[in-house]
Parts: structure tokens; C-alpha cells; sequence
């Protein structure tokens, strides 16, 4: 079930934002954190890192889906059995 609550994540994302890593602003707000690093890191340094919070920001933003559709799933059943 969870590998179908995934798939749903991505395909979402997809035709939300058109992108298949991170929305728009979770990108743009590593940036905005990111913002100043680039002088002082170098470019290539730079670009690192900021791929790498990227990265960490997909997973992220996936297993919290995940975790919210559970919970949704769980409050809804529960619901449902009270009535």
C-alpha cells in the first residue's frame, strides 16, 4: 500500500509543478536559505550542497505524504466507525 500511496505522491507532483523532485517551494526556499553560501562556498561547492538539500528535501517532503495520508486514511475509518 505504501509504494501506491508513493507513486500517487509523484504522479501529483508531476502534474502540480511539473517536476518530479521537490515543489516550487520547498526549491525556493533552499534557495532562499542558500542565499549569500555561493560566495563564500565557490560555485561548484555551492551547487553541491544546494543538490544535496534538495535531496534531503524530496525524501523529506515524500515520507510526509506518506505519514499525512496514513493519518487522514486512519481519521477518516475512525470516523466512519462512530456513526
Amino acid at each position: 500500500m505504501e509504494k501506491m500511496i508513493r507513486e500517487l505522491y509523484r504522479n501529483m507532483l508531476r502534474e502540480q509543478e511539473g517536476a518530479d523532485r521537490i515543489s516550487r517551494e520547498t526549491e525556493e526556499e533552499i534557495r532562499n536559505l542558500l542565499r549569500g553560501e555561493e560566495k563564500e562556498m565557490g560555485q561548484e561547492e555551492y551547487d553541491k550542497c544546494r543538490d544535496f538539500a534538495c535531496y534531503i528535501a524530496s525524501a523529506a517532503e515524500e515520507n510526509g505524504f506518506v505519514m499525512g495520508f496514513k493519518y487522514a486514511f486512519r481519521l477518516f475509518a475512525e470516523c466512519m466507525q462512530e456513526e
